[in-house]
């Protein structure tokens, strides 16, 4: 994958494609917080995680969720 320009980088990170720190250390940033900005800047919204992903976080926390509201820490 030819990523030439700071747009062929964002772009291929917002497609999720590379990784966060491939695409800081290829544009010469400082950190997370300089690419969410120039992220921001070039109008590219950041990745989002795969569906799967999101499903295993969301079975991994539910378990810890319930255990909360079941022992009576939950009730506000």
């Amino acid at each position: 994958m030819d990523l030439v320009t700071p747009h062929d980088v964002l772009s291929a990170y917002a497609q999720a494609e590379i990784s966060a720190d491939d695409a800081i250390a290829s544009l010469g940033l400082n950190g997370v917080r300089d690419l969410i900005l120039a992220m921001a800047e070039a109008g590219h919204h950041l990745p989002r995680p795969a569906e799967a992903d999101v499903e295993a976080q969301l079975a991994a926390a539910m378990p810890l969720l319930l255990s909360v509201l079941n022992d009576g820490r939950g009730d506000a």
